[in-house]
């Protein structure tokens, strides 16, 4: 056989042999081991290089379909297992040259659109070939084909990219082929010993295909077609590999003096001449900037190579930057290459626009410019005074013609422009300094766009100008330039507003900083400024003047009012200069207040409002320095104030809304002032009362315009649309001064206007998320949840019958005459009606007549219909209702708001137009609203106004006749059991109202429990055969609620006792049927499984009861046994055969608990055998596979119940089993068979069973093999930490295990070696999570049982110490590594920080208890700071965690002795010596200082 396979290389040269039956022996000779060929591997790959050689020089003719399957069988052969043994041995084989050349000619037929053959196969060959470092020799020997290749790559890849509006998928392969061509490409590079010729080949062809590829993969819209691996992976490892390339290719030492030579400017003929004579590469500035000027063929390509050529100067000059300005060198080369780049842009030398430029590219021109400047910034290139002194301030000219350029061409609607005039004042504020007015006129006072983004960057700037001239102390200056600025002549009059909010801030920030002197300057600057130049001339009736003042009287009163208020520490010089400033204003104001203005214009609105605000800013600020400098001050007008406010009241038909609004604040001065009174007398009441009404202004109340119109707090915003808003903001902050002195009607007003606020606020969709100011609803909102309003009773009231009116008037009011017409009338109206009870108040009197009218009309039937629009309202006045806070209602107001709720609740019935769930759903939160309101101290009152049985049978009589309507039939599932709930609640609070009350208990109790047992509607509700299964179960909810209080109740007194166990047992009679019923009836499909179990649980737990208050035997007590007994093995049958939903556990588990106590309480024969069922169940349940952690987690507090009663009296025999139990769950093994369930099952077994109280021999028993359970769980946290899917679901409970263990052993354990081993077994848990909630988890789960070994074990920390320190020190550098600084892209969400935060503060914890235990650590103390200030000088913290570790290590540093502190010195290194030596400073400048100051006064 072997002679006969030897043959096939002859067929296969043999031209005779057709094609087909050529390639089925070259793919028969690669599979079979049997054809013996010299060097086969070689010949094959020989022969298909050859044949496709062949063909496409058309040497020979070779049928397409061959030519397809030469090239299959080669990707075959190269992807192949056998190709990849063979290479693997060692031994060489070669590909020609040829075929990778055809390779790359195959990519650009490709991207010509002339593919002949499957080009996936082809790319498949090119990736085998780069991936097999043998193979790849093909391309990386001959530098020039890996260059072409790469380029061609390229090339489809941007035609691929570019084709995004034929929404074509983009294909993987090609992306990946080109990531591997990129990375061989690199290494190649990398290894090239010249340099020169580099360059040379990345700027001839790679260098525009690299950046096209590179700013297309940036700028690409992603689209939900393309694949996940490109957009997230391999486009990022690209751009990387783009990045690399080019700047290893361009900018290298090596070329350094060659860019020098280029771009700095030569100082003689001869250095010009010296520089062009060498080795070095000839102008690679203008080489690299001609090779990015590539012409378009039409408007679209030319925009876009205008595009890749902008951001590719930036991503340019960052290389260069990185390159070779490492430590500070180099700079002026980076300065003039940064020029060079600039001008690349379309300026001319002199930085002018060239010719060929186009308008439509000043975005990205913008964006590139940006980014250079910054990082030139960020690289520090500019030093000013190098500037200056060594280089004749060549940086600063071409900065300023940079911002003439700018301001030449100002592009007022891009945010970019913006950025580059911020960041050259970052740089240097004298760049702009000679255009400061330029600046300020075009970017502030006469700024026109408005734009979000255009509006953030302008605000930004003009911050920047104030915070900059701010810090060098020139902001007179700078003010006085802005007032040059206001007071020219505006080209419109519709000039933005002065100080928007940010400037604002950013302004008073600035004010705060500066020095007294120079803010009374500013004022000064201003002042002249009005006196001399605008207000003589304020009669000329201009409202562009009246503007002007306007403009230059809010910054007048932005600088007083943010400035430092004088006091007696001022100093008398500044004292005085500003009681002079005051008296200068005081004159204006006092001539502003006898202009006559008669004309109605927009002029005399603007006079008028500059006149108040004025007034407005002396007055305060004037009384704002009489308190707090009462020494040194003196009011140029203290007893004129008044005088002022009334005279600015005068002012004749104030209609602009600023004008209101600055009257409003000016009568609230005057309240003010007449508060500071101390006494007061009956005139001056009825006028703080016309104060207060004025302030309120019912009128302005009544004008509900956009409740969601945002309001910024600034004055100069102040309109018809934001006055709304001001108006509410200024009587809402004020409430606690004007709401005393208003009269009843006033408060009535306010509340309901601030009802109807709240109720458009709940209408709107939606709010402005962009905008950070306040409107009407929002202010309601604040007002609703915020304390000031429960301290304000007449308010709160007032607010309360608004919602009790509202709750009323949108029903009819016959249907309400009918059902309740007390409701109607007033507490006078009710004065005449007689009432047995002569010690009420007639308004609990009429609350009273209004309850027994609601239960009559429960008997009687009555209902009032509810249209979908109505039910809509009411759920949003019971949103609003909800959040009302019952402590601070009174009496009256809360029974009334209680009795309108049930009023609606027995009442109302919605019509055909509301769909079933919408009406359940509002049952449901009237019940819950209730339920909370019972919850109160007030509920109390409740009851004096009607009984409480007759509030639960009326409650019930209304849920049953609803229900025999059939009002819940259809109700899906989860909608039927959240109404249920509410039903239990409100049932539950009620009943536990009248068993907190006392009075009369026992009576209502019986009475409603003979209603729920005895009654006719509770007989037709048990009636299974003509009742319903919603009234069934709503009858079993309530029984089961009244069970649960009475059971509470029991054991104060035995009178109460025995009739509560006699109610008991009428309860638990009709309990059994009522669940047969149910389990047994069509409907209980809505009904979640638990919810006959806990009906049956309570009627254990109270039959368990009965028997505990009787002292006959409990086994007659305990009368239905075989009732719970067919439960009993009813619910082990279901419990663990499949998933079942977490509630039915729960109850199941407590269904067990309260089934082995009536089995105990009887003394049942079989008890043994429910132990051993239960037990067993239990530990069943918790190894199913289905069960997770969490379901685990929340378990654990049933099954330790569960666990405590079966093993508070267990026998020796029992205990034994539970051992056994836990020795077959414990086994590492189970772990590798993918049985970590059944480990868990076990572990929690552990961790329950060791806070369980065990009898004594058990408890002994049980301690003694403790040190044996330890170990094993140390070998299942080794075994469970190799697989990180089990960290979270296996390591870190037994951690906890472990932890509760050590903590409840603490009497029990003593010998230190068991603790050691734990310390070694917490070295195998990993701290590397991806996820941060994971870290978290595993973080604190180390460090509890750190802190329970720490606390629990003393005596052996003095030998655990280096142990227990290398644990530690995992956590702090743990927390150091994950709590480093990360850039903009890396940066952890919020959740995670705060994750992370918590980590920090663990840290900190335990470095106190570790300074408290310092006895055991004194010797450690200084190697615990060189670890600490060793791993701090690696990373750079974030603050708030920095904070944390810090306030750490300082306790640690209270224990270093001097030795301990000249020894770190001396042992640490340098870098870590400064970082110790900088920690240690702070530790004495601060927290020792502290520390001794506390001890100095400690007793």
């Amino acid at each position: 056989m072997a002679a006969i396979y030897s043959g096939i290389h002859l067929k296969l040269k043999n031209p005779r042999t057709l094609w087909p039956d050529k390639l089925k022996l070259a793919r028969f000779a690669w599979i079979s081991t049997q054809c013996l060929l010299p060097n086969k591997e070689q010949v094959l790959f020989d022969w298909t290089s050859h044949a496709l050689t062949g063909f496409y020089n058309k040497k020979m003719e070779v049928p397409s379909e061959v030519v397809e399957g030469l090239w299959t069988y080669l990707d075959d052969i190269l992807h192949s297992r056998k190709l990849h043994n063979v290479l693997s041995q060692g031994k060489n084989i070669s590909l020609r040259l040829t075929l990778a050349q055809m390779i790359n000619d195959r990519i650009l037929e490709y991207s010509s659109g002339l593919a002949s053959v499957s080009f996936h196969t082809v790319l498949n060959c090119c990736h085998g070939i780069l991936t097999s470092p043998v193979l790849s020799v093909a391309y990386t020997a001959k530098y020039e084909l890996l260059v072409e290749l790469l380029t061609r790559l390229c090339g489809l890849s941007s035609m691929q990219l570019r084709q995004q509006k034929n929404e074509e998928p983009l294909s993987p392969k090609v992306f990946e082929v080109l990531l591997v061509v990129l990375s061989t490409y690199l290494t190649v590079q990398k290894q090239q010993a010249n340099s020169n010729r580099v360059f040379s080949q990345v700027t001839a062809h790679l260098i525009h295909p690299l950046l096209l590829l590179r700013h297309l993969l940036n700028s690409r819209v992603w689209t939900e077609n393309d694949d996940v691996k490109i957009r997230q992976n391999l486009s990022k490892d690209i751009r990387n590999k783009v990045d690399a390339v080019l700047q290893s290719a361009l900018f290298i030492p090596d070329h350094l003096q060659s860019y020098k030579d280029e771009v700095l400017p030569s100082e003689d003929e001869s250095r010009a001449k010296k520089s062009h004579t060498g080795k070095g590469l000839q102008g690679p500035v203008n080489i690299i900037l001609s090779k990015l000027c590539v012409q378009g063929a039409n408007e679209e390509e030319e925009a876009l190579f205008y595009a890749v050529k902008s951001n590719s100067l930036a991503l340019l000059f960052k290389f260069a930057l990185d390159s070779f300005s490492k430590g500070g060198e180099n700079k002026q080369v980076i300065f003039h290459l940064m020029t060079k780049l600039i001008i690349a842009l379309g300026f001319t030398d002199e930085l002018d626009i060239d010719e060929k430029f186009s308008a439509s590219n000043w975005g990205i021109a913008l964006l590139s410019l940006e980014n250079i400047i910054n990082s030139c910034l960020a690289g520090d290139i500019y030093n000013v005074a190098a500037d200056k002194i060594k280089h004749g301030e060549v940086q600063l000219n071409f900065y300023r013609k940079l911002a003439r350029l700018l301001f030449n061409n100002t592009q007022m609607g891009i945010p970019a422009w913006y950025r580059c005039l911020r960041t050259l004042l970052a740089l240097n504020h004298h760049i702009l300094e000679p255009d400061l007015d330029e600046l300020l006129s075009a970017v502030w006072v006469d700024a026109d766009n408005m734009e979000l983004r255009v509006r953030k960057a302008r605000e930004a700037l003009i911050s920047a100008v104030l915070q900059t001239y701010g810090k060098l102390r020139q902001l007179p200056k700078l003010i006085e330039e802005l007032l040059d600025v206001v007071c020219r002549p505006a080209a419109d009059e519709l000039r933005p507003a002065l100080l928007p909010e940010t400037i604002q801030k950013t302004l008073s920030q600035c004010l705060l900083d500066n020095p007294p002197s120079q803010n009374l300057e500013i004022c000064w600057v201003i002042l002249n400024r009005m006196q001399c130049y605008l207000l003589p001339h304020i009669q000329d009736e201009t409202s562009d003047l009246a503007l002007k003042v306007f403009s230059v009287s809010s910054l007048l009163y932005a600088v007083l009012f943010n400035f430092k208020t004088l006091d007696n520490s001022t100093p008398v010089p500044i004292v005085k200069q500003t009681q002079n400033l005051m008296t200068e204003i005081l004159k204006v104001v006092e001539d502003l207040l006898k202009q006559n203005l008669v004309t109605k214009s927009a002029w005399r609105e603007k006079v008028q409002e500059v006149t108040l605000l004025l007034t407005h800013t002396w007055l305060e600020v004037d009384t704002l320095f009489q308190i707090h400098c009462v020494n040194k001050y003196t009011s140029p007008a203290a007893s004129l104030s008044g005088a002022l406010v009334d005279k600015a009241l005068t002012l004749r038909d104030v209609d602009s809304p600023l004008g209101k609004l600055l009257q409003k604040l000016l009568v609230l001065h005057k309240l003010k002032l007449h508060l500071l009174k101390s006494s007061t007398v009956t005139s001056d009441a009825s006028e703080m009362q016309k104060l207060a009404q004025f302030i309120l202004n019912r009128q302005d109340l009544s004008i509900m315009l956009d409740p969601e119109q945002m309001w910024d707090f600034q004055f100069c915003s102040v309109n018809t649309n934001t006055y709304k808003a001001a108006h509410w903001f200024l009587v809402t902050s004020n409430l606690s001064l004007i709401a005393p002195y208003l009269e009843p009607k006033d408060t009535s007003d306010f509340a309901e206007c601030m009802l109807k606020s709240l109720l458009k606020g709940l209408d709107a969709s939606g709010s402005n998320l962009e905008n950070t100011g306040i409107s009407v609803s929002l202010i309601s909102r604040q007002l609703l949840e915020s304390p000031v309003l429960w301290e304000l009773p007449e308010i709160f009231s007032a607010l309360m019958k608004c919602i009790i009116k509202a709750f009323f008037g949108l029903l009819d009011s016959s249907h309400m005459q009918l059902i309740s017409p007390s409701f109607l009338k007033s507490c006078v109206e009710m004065v005449g009606i007689e009432d047995g009870e002569t010690d009420l108040t007639p308004s609990l009197n009429r609350l009273k007549a209004i309850g027994q009218e609601i239960l009559d009309s429960v008997k009687m039937k009555s209902s009032i219909p509810l249209s979908k629009t109505q039910v809509d309202r009411l759920l949003q006045l019971l949103k609003i209702t909800s959040v009302l806070n019952g402590y601070a209602m009174s009496p009256e107001d809360y029974s009334e708001l209680f009795l309108s709720l049930f009023t609606l609740t027995t009442c109302v019935q919605c019509d055909e137009s509301v769909n079933l769930s919408a009406s359940v759903g509002l049952l449901k939160e009237l019940f819950s609203v209730m339920a909370s309101l019972l919850l109160v101290k007030n509920s109390q009152t409740l009851l004096k106004v009607v009984h409480g049985s007759n509030l639960l049978e009326a409650t019930m009589t209304s849920l049953f006749s609803r229900s025999s309507k059939g009002l819940f039939k259809g109700v899906d599932g989860p909608t039927w059991l959240s109404f249920l709930q509410s039903v239990q609640d409100f049932i539950q609070s009620l009943i536990q109202l009248i068993i907190d009350r006392k009075r009369n208990m026992c009576l209502n109790l019986e009475k409603f429990t003979s209603f729920m047992v005895e009654s006719n509607i509770a007989a037709g509700v048990l009636a299974v055969d003509t009742g319903d299964l919603c009234s069934l179960q709503l009858h079993l909810v309530t029984l089961s609620m009244l069970c649960k209080e009475m059971i509470t109740t029991l054991g104060k007194n035995k009178q109460l006792d025995q009739t509560l166990t006699h109610m008991l047992e009428k309860a638990t009679s009709v309990m059994e049927p009522a669940v047969l019923a149910v389990l047994m009836g069509k409907g209980s499909g809505l009904l979640r499984q638990s919810f006959s179990v806990e009906v049956v649980t309570v009627m254990i737990r109270s039959e368990l009861a009965r028997a505990s208050i009787s002292e006959d035997d409990g086994q007659e007590k305990i009368s239905r046994m075989t009732f719970y007994r067919s439960f009993f093995q009813q619910i082990l049958k279901e419990l663990f055969p499949s998933p079942r939903p977490m509630d039915f556990l729960i109850s199941s588990v407590n269904y067990l608990s309260a089934f082995y106590t009536a089995v105990e309480k009887t003394k049942a024969a079989d008890l043994e055998e429910v132990h051993i069922e239960i037990l067993r169940s239990v530990h069943t349940l918790l190894s199913g596979t289905w069960m997770s952690l969490s379901d685990v987690k929340e378990l654990e507090g049933p099954v330790k119940e569960v666990l405590n009663q079966l093993v508070s009296n267990c026998s020796q025999e029992q205990f034994h089993l539970l051992l056994l139990l836990l020795r077959e769950g414990l086994v590492p093994a189970k772990i590798e068979g993918g049985h970590s369930n059944e480990v868990l099952s076990a572990v929690t077994f552990i961790k329950l069973l060791s806070c369980c109280q065990f009898p004594e021999h058990c408890s002994k028993a049980f301690w003694l093999i403790t040190p044996q359970i330890i170990s094993t769980l140390i070998f299942v946290i080794k075994e469970a930490s190799k697989r990180p899917s089990l960290t979270r679901a296996l390591t870190l409970p037994t951690l906890q295990a472990l932890t509760v263990l050590l903590s409840q052993g603490e009497a029990h354990i003593s010998n230190p070696h068991h603790i050691i081993v734990v310390l070694g077994a917490l070295q195998f848990v990993p701290l590397d999570s991806h996820s941060m909630e994971d870290y978290h988890a595993a973080f604190e789960a180390i460090h509890e049982v750190l802190f329970a070994i720490i606390h629990c074990y003393p005596q052996v920390m003095l030998k655990a110490s280096p142990a227990f320190l290398n644990c530690f020190y995992r956590l702090v550098s743990s927390v150091m590594h994950e709590g480093r600084q990360r850039g903009d892209s890396d940066r952890a969400s919020e959740k995670d920080r705060e994750s992370l935060l918590k980590c920090a503060r663990l840290v900190e914890r335990m470095y106190t208890h570790i300074a408290n235990a310092a006895e055991d650590f004194t010797v450690l103390s200084s190697f615990m700071v060189a670890q600490y200030v060793s791993e701090l000088q690696r990373v750079t913290l974030q603050p708030e965690i920095k904070a944390h570790l810090t306030e750490g290590i300082y306790c640690i540093l209270d224990h270093c002795v001097e030795q301990d502190i000249k020894f770190l010195n001396t042992t640490l290194q340098m870098g870590v010596k400064e970082v110790f030596n900088e920690l240690y400073n702070n530790y004495t400048l601060y927290h020792k200082s502290q520390r001794q100051g506390e001890e100095k006064y400690t007793v």
